[in-house]
């Protein structure tokens, strides 16, 4: 035969359970913006040069995302209803926490869709340093030191499908469970680091932010075209949540954080490192 269907996998049917029950692709917008990253760059720079430290550029999304998320907590929100009781019509649930999630790949031999969801709790608190130092031991974790990863997997591996594709979803049906096991309103997800210069998606949560890879291009800066580094960022929401304005207001704040680093973040870092 010219083909074969591969034996069942957990991980694949758990992944899949996500879209096909959660996503609501109807009401998904998705906006797009090419961000000028030189004070980006001149934060990155600075801070190497001075402390050894190189912010990564999922550091800084994170950042200037939870400073947006602080400013505009209409943001901050997803729809829901309960399960069951549908008749009670569909709600908003307004998060006070600003927590960001951060979607996670796990190189499994012959698995090519585990993936799962870690959550940074209060990230507008925390410094740049200690968002990248999270981010590094995201990236490193396993199931002994990562608790998210192992609830998950455990879960995946010791009951059937039908079971623990439910027990995973549960946080779609119940705030509380959101709040604690998914986080807030927000995920970040970023392929840039594998050449991917645009993505365009929708995901479980509300709003997911994404990023391409950093490469020099033409920008007009004062009616000239000036090459410099940038990348596109996209930005892709439930527009149950927020109108088309609101929505636009809250992305162009994060673009101009991250186009403005050195005045909006680089107290942030000055605060918790000494001045750069």
């Amino acid at each position: 035969m010219s083909f074969n269907i591969e034996p069942k996998d957990r991980f694949f049917q758990a992944i899949c359970s996500f879209p096909e029950h959660e996503i609501k692709t109807e009401p998904a917008i998705i906006f797009s913006s090419q961000v000028n990253l030189t004070q980006v760059e001149e934060l990155r720079l600075s801070a190497q040069k001075k402390t050894g430290l190189k912010f990564s550029y999922t550091t800084l999304v994170i950042k200037a995302l939870s400073i947006a998320l602080k400013e505009y907590p209409y943001a901050n929100r997803r729809v829901f209803s309960w399960p069951v009781l549908s008749f009670f019509g569909a709600r908003l649930q307004r998060f006070h926490n600003v927590d960001i999630s951060v979607a996670a790949e796990r190189d499994m031999p012959g698995r090519e869709s585990v993936a799962f969801f870690d959550v940074l709790r209060d990230a507008d608190q925390h410094s740049l340093t200690e968002i990248g130092e999270w981010l590094k031991a995201l990236a490193k974790s396993d199931m002994t030191n990562n608790a998210q990863w192992r609830s998950f997997s455990q879960i995946v591996e010791n009951f059937p499908f039908w079971l623990s594709s439910r027990i995973l979803r549960m946080p779609y049906w119940f705030p509380s469970m959101w709040a604690k096991y998914r986080g807030a309103a927000v995920m970040v997800n970023s392929p840039s680091k594998y050449g991917v210069e645009f993505m365009s998606g929708t995901w479980v949560y509300p709003l997911t932010m994404a990023f391409g890879y950093v490469d020099h291009r033409p920008v007009a800066i004062n009616g000239e075209v000036v090459v410099c580094p940038t990348f596109n960022l996209v930005l892709s929401f439930d527009r149950r949540v927020m109108a088309g304005a609101k929505a636009a207001i809250f992305f162009q704040r994060v673009v101009g954080i991250l186009e403005n680093a050195m005045t909006e973040l680089g107290s942030d870092f000055k605060t918790s490192q000494g001045n750069i």
